[in-house]
């Protein structure tokens, strides 16, 4: 049977501590007898692990392979001796000191099956909700693979976009040589529309550049809230005391996308004012490029059509953010008051 990847973790976990302990008792106990015997004791008594030989030389490493053999039996010597209980009172006949020595020994062997019945039941709960915090980050990571998704399709949308832009030149291009007789009273509006497509190409390529800026703030933000979120799980038995500084991290990430999201819904704001006033400025040279006023305004439809798809990819955005706040409330259960989420809206088309 293939083992699972939560049960994998959590052998890797539990090797890991183990070979930490052993680290320690290994400076502690130079002599190599008596870090073998400690060892034992740590395996059996702390981690309910029964020790072998093999275990043994595997975790210390120094001597033969007879020593840990030789200390593991006066291992089990010895706490045969300490579990055998003998009972000596020179009133008690031999009979009543046999009665009460076994029933001390009966009263320590459930007491010590008792607590390592606890310590086995605190352990596997310990590693259940280790394995539900692995599951709920790969959840998170998931949401953070379709939102990129999405981002993707739509730059592509961008790009469809700018080559129906250049389509749509081309087309202005040939309606100009179709009109070369009338070019010499046309010459002072043609010259006034050159400089409105230079100015509308400056603000595409602004609104590109900070369209890709903001993306890239966005992957920082995810890889920082991923960073932290592996950290919480390799620290948790620090959990109570790096908590709070997690929750400020992951405040001042969100405070961080809300700033880049609002300076990339002022620049959609002032695109749309910009784009308002060449269309007046446009108006006035309606009658005499009314042709030419008809191709940019096909121009000027597709890209309301992809602002609006633009719009549904930050709402889908937001919600891939909203789960993944979720899914981060679950690995930490009890956390203080949850952190308020700026939402992002879109600017007006």
């Amino acid at each position: 049977m293939t083992a699972s990847p939560e049960s994998t973790s959590s052998e890797a976990a539990l090797q890991a501590t183990l070979a930490a302990d052993v680290a320690t008792l290994r400076a502690q106990f130079p002599e190599t007898r008596a870090l073998y015997r400690e060892v034992c004791g740590l395996l059996f008594f702390r981690y309910g692990i029964t020790p072998t030989a093999n275990k043994l030389y595997g975790l210390v490493r120094k001597g033969s392979m007879g020593t840990p053999t030789e200390v593991l039996a006066q291992f089990w010597a010895d706490l045969r001796g300490k579990m055998r209980v003998t009972i000596d009172h020179p009133e008690l006949p031999d009979g009543l000191k046999a009665i009460a020595a076994n029933a001390v020994q009966s009263i320590w062997q459930a007491a010590n099956e008792a607590a390592t019945g606890e310590l086995t039941a605190l352990r596997a709960e310990a590693r259940l909700q280790a394995s539900e915090a692995e599951a709920q980050r790969d959840l998170a990571r998931a949401a953070v693979v379709v939102a990129e998704q999405e981002t993707a399709a739509t730059q592509a949308g961008l790009d469809a976009e700018q080559s129906a832009r250049a389509a749509l030149q081309g087309e202005l291009d040939a309606e100009r040589q179709a009109h070369a007789a009338a070019r010499a009273r046309q010459e002072a509006g043609q010259r006034q529309i050159e400089a409105l497509e230079r100015q509308l190409g400056e603000l595409r390529t602004q609104f590109s550049t900070e369209l890709e800026r903001t993306r890239e703030q966005v992957a920082v933000a995810q890889e920082r809230a991923s960073a932290t979120e592996r950290r919480a799980l390799r620290e948790i038995d620090q959990e109570r005391t790096l908590r709070q500084k997690g929750e400020q991290a992951l405040a001042d990430l969100r405070a961080e996308l809300a700033a880049v999201q609002a300076r990339a819904q002022d620049a959609a704001v002032a695109g749309a004012e910009e784009r308002a006033r060449l269309q007046a400025e446009r108006d006035t040279l309606s009658r005499q490029l009314a042709e030419a006023e008809q191709a940019i305004e096909r121009g000027q439809a597709a890209q309301e059509e992809l602002r609006a798809e633009l719009g549904m990819a930050v709402r889908r955005a937001e919600r891939a953010a909203a789960e993944a706040t979720a899914t981060r409330r679950l690995v930490s259960p009890r956390r203080g008051a949850p952190v308020t989420r700026t939402k992002f809206k879109p600017g007006p088309a």
